[in-house]
């Protein structure tokens, strides 16, 4: 068992070998991994208002937790630690330590490897507190290496470039999960990591009347969350059906591979439409991970578990 102090954040100068030490863990640390690059990339300032933290005083090791990802409610952690380096007990402890983060409240541990949880499903207490540790949702890391090519052209009346930080309320409109993070958090990450938004050009009004200027209309997107992963994929209804969803994922997916980044995505176990569609494009299924839910014993903790 290590001699747990405190946690302190990560400095810009530490994240190569931070990066290091986790890649040891590959496939299995993939998800804090991913979002630990984006922050080696574009600099920790792209990360607020998340943290990236590591343990005070300790020899280095892979041990790493990115709090808080998103501003939902739950509030969500990522954390990733080798079993040869800390316990169970000590990534309790290391929790419990997380500022400003109020524990009688339930949280949630996403994109934990499956491997790790039988650790986290033998909690019974953090901080002292006694918590229920829900296991709410499982799913696998899908990777691309090497992207499928299409073999039909964009529609002439589409273009594909980044999304604008001033599309970020239409971004967050249609995403399922919306409650999960805010349309402020969206537009910053927005304007920090790479996107693909598919824009309809139009020449002529409502009515049907020419216009000077042709106007562009969002019609289909996915971006990187600071997860490190890509994620949001939409398309609005009227315009589906023309391969616009695949022409954006694999965009995005060349832009991440060409700086660097592995091209993952989250697919949930029973998502059997998503993992189709994403291994038609190349994706391959690459690690199981899961959502632990911990919940303070003395609450039921039913509307975080529905």
């Amino acid at each position: 068992m290590a001699n747990v102090v405190a946690l302190r954040q990560v400095r810009e100068d530490e994240l190569d070998a931070l990066k290091a030490r986790l890649a040891r863990h590959l496939p299995h640390s993939i998800v804090v991994y991913g979002g630990l690059s984006l922050a080696a990339r574009y600099g920790l300032h792209s990360f607020r208002p998340a943290s990236i933290l590591v343990p005070v005083g300790q020899h280095p090791s892979c041990f790493t937790i990115i709090a808080p990802i998103g501003s939902g409610d739950p509030q969500c952690i990522e954390v990733f630690w080798s079993p040869e380096e800390h316990t169970v007990k000590d990534v309790a402890q290391y929790l419990s330590l997380i500022p400003d983060l109020d524990w009688s409240q339930p949280k949630a541990l996403i994109g934990l490897p499956r491997i790790l949880l039988p650790e986290i499903q033998s909690l019974d207490s953090i901080g002292g507190r006694q918590v229920q540790v829900h296991v709410k949702r499982k799913g696998h890391v899908y990777n691309l290496e090497a992207p499928a090519i299409l073999d039909t052209e964009l529609p002439p009346e589409y273009h594909i470039s980044s999304l604008n930080e001033n599309e970020a309320s239409v971004v967050w409109t249609n995403w399922e999960f919306n409650f999960l993070d805010s349309e402020d958090n969206i537009r910053h990450d927005i304007a920090h990591f790479p996107s693909s938004g598919i824009r309809k050009r139009s020449l002529t009004d409502s009515a049907g009347s020419p216009q000077e200027a042709a106007k562009e209309t969002l019609v289909s997107w996915v971006r990187t969350t600071k997860n490190g992963w890509m994620g949001n994929t939409f398309t609005l209804p009227r315009h589906r059906r023309k391969g616009l969803a695949s022409r954006a994922t694999l965009a995005l997916a060349h832009q991440m591979l060409q700086e660097g980044f592995f091209a993952i995505v989250v697919i949930e176990d029973f998502n059997a439409a998503s993992a189709k569609f994403h291994e038609s494009l190349g994706f391959k299924r690459l690690c199981a991970i899961a959502m632990a839910v911990l919940v303070p014993a003395e609450t039921t903790g039913q509307d975080c578990l529905e």
